[in-house]
C-alpha cells in the first residue's frame, strides 16, 4: 500500500486546481525554452518540479505542496516568479493570483491602437449619450449625443473638461455636487493606481490648473462609481434626467462604458427625439458635407 503523502490535505477546490493548472504548464515548457540542458527524451513531458522551483527560487517542498494544493497562504510574488518560470502570458499569471485569493490587477495595461473598433459600443445607444474612457478618464471614443451633451469627444479628459472648460457649469446644473461627485468616483476608481505616472501627470496638471479641484482632491472623498443620477441642461431642451450606469471591460484593457439612460416620466427621452441628433458619427458628417 502506498504511504500517503507528508504534510496538510488540500485545502480547497481553488488551491486544488492551483495545483493542476500549473502540472498543466509545466508540461508544456520544454528544457531548453528555460535555458536548462535537455537531457534527451523524459518519461513525462516538460520541466520536472525541481527545476521549476529551482528556477522560480523557493523551496523543492513548497513547490510540491503548491501543485498539490496543500500549501497554504503562498505570496503574490512566489506565484509570478512561477508564472515567469513557466513563461505565462498575464493573463494566465491573473488567473493564478485569483485562485490564490491574493491582488490580481494586471501589471500593464494593454495599448489600444485602434479607437475606433470600439465605436460601435456607443453609437449603438443612439439618442442617449454614451462614451467609453481609460483609467485616467481620457475619452477613446464617445458618441454623438454625449458630445452635444457633455461637450465631450475623442481624446478630452472627463476631469479636465469639468474642471477648467468655461462651457461645462451651463452643462451641468448642479456643477458644484457634480464636482465633487466626480473627485470621489475618480479616487475610488484609482486608489490602485495613483502611483502610475500618467495618473501623476494628470493630477499634478489639475491640481495646478483648477484650486477646485485640487480642495476637493484634499478632501480625499470617495464613492462608488457604477451608476448614479445624472442632470444635464441643453439649451434647446432645458433640464435632462438620467440615471448614469457605468460598466467595466476586461481589466486587461481598463476602459470603462458609461450610458446615460433618460429616467422614465422626466421627458427626458421625449426631448432627446426632439433634437433630433445624427445617431452615429458618420451620419453627422454626411449632414455636414450636405449642408
Amino acid at each position: 500500500m502506498k504511504q500517503r503523502p507528508s504534510g496538510p490535505e488540500p485545502l480547497s477546490p481553488q488551491h486544488i486546481e492551483i495545483g493542476r493548472f500549473l502540472a498543466a504548464r509545466r508540461a508544456e515548457v520544454t528544457p531548453g525554452q528555460v535555458g536548462l540542458p535537455d537531457a534527451g527524451t523524459r518519461r513525462t513531458p516538460g520541466l520536472r518540479r525541481e527545476e521549476v522551483a529551482l528556477l522560480a527560487g523557493v523551496s523543492v517542498s513548497w513547490y510540491t505542496w503548491i501543485e498539490q494544493g496543500r500549501a497554504e497562504n503562498v505570496s503574490g510574488e512566489v506565484l509570478d516568479a512561477i508564472a515567469r518560470t513557466l513563461r505565462l502570458p498575464e493573463s494566465q499569471r491573473v488567473y493564478l493570483r485569483q485562485l490564490a485569493g491574493v491582488d490580481a490587477s494586471y501589471t500593464a495595461r494593454e495599448q489600444i491602437t485602434d479607437p475606433e473598433s470600439f465605436r460601435p459600443f456607443v453609437d449603438n445607444w443612439g439618442s442617449y449619450p454614451a462614451y467609453i474612457a481609460d483609467r485616467q478618464w481620457n475619452i477613446v471614443v464617445a458618441n454623438v449625443a454625449a458630445e452635444a451633451l457633455l461637450g465631450i469627444q475623442d481624446s478630452d479628459n472627463l476631469l479636465w473638461e469639468l474642471f477648467t472648460s468655461t462651457d461645462t457649469p451651463a452643462r451641468h446644473p448642479r456643477w458644484d455636487t457634480d464636482a465633487q461627485e466626480a473627485v470621489a468616483r475618480f479616487r475610488g476608481q484609482a486608489v490602485n493606481h495613483l502611483e502610475e505616472p500618467r495618473m501623476k501627470t494628470l493630477l499634478r496638471q489639475l491640481t495646478h490648473e483648477s484650486p477646485e479641484f485640487a480642495r476637493l482632491w484634499e478632501l480625499r472623498e470617495v464613492a462608488e462609481d457604477a451608476c448614479g443620477p445624472a442632470l444635464l441642461h441643453h439649451p434647446h431642451t432645458g433640464e435632462l434626467h438620467f440615471k448614469r450606469t457605468t460598466l467595466d471591460f476586461t481589466d486587461r484593457i481598463a476602459l470603462r462604458l458609461t450610458v446615460f439612460h433618460p429616467i422614465a416620466g422626466s421627458g427626458t427621452a421625449e426631448a432627446l427625439k426632439n433634437l433630433r441628433l445624427p445617431l452615429t458619427a458618420r451620419d453627422a458628417s454626411a449632414l455636414e458635407v450636405a449642408a
